[in-house]
């Protein structure tokens, strides 16, 4: 996450405009949303094992929890 914010930030200075640095805000913050709340924690970690899983169905499945629980917790921060 550290190389992202100082890649934000270096953004920043270059196009001389905030944009990056409140981009990078919302990823870290949804990132927050998932640690902080036990069910969203749970269905990312459960996920995120299947993403490689050797059934396409599974990976699947797992690609779609995925972005189900990065969506979930987006809105949140946004609310």
């Amino acid at each position: 996450m550290q190389a992202e914010k100082d890649e934000a930030f270096a953004k920043a200075v270059e196009w001389q405009s905030l944009t990056p640095v409140q981009s990078w805000v919302l990823i870290w913050a949804r990132e927050i949303e998932i640690a902080r709340r036990p069910d969203l924690s749970a269905r990312y970690t459960d996920a995120k094992s299947n993403l490689e899983h050797e059934d396409p169905a599974t990976a699947q499945e797992a690609l779609r929890e995925m972005s189900a629980v990065l969506d979930e917790a987006m809105k949140a921060v946004r609310a």
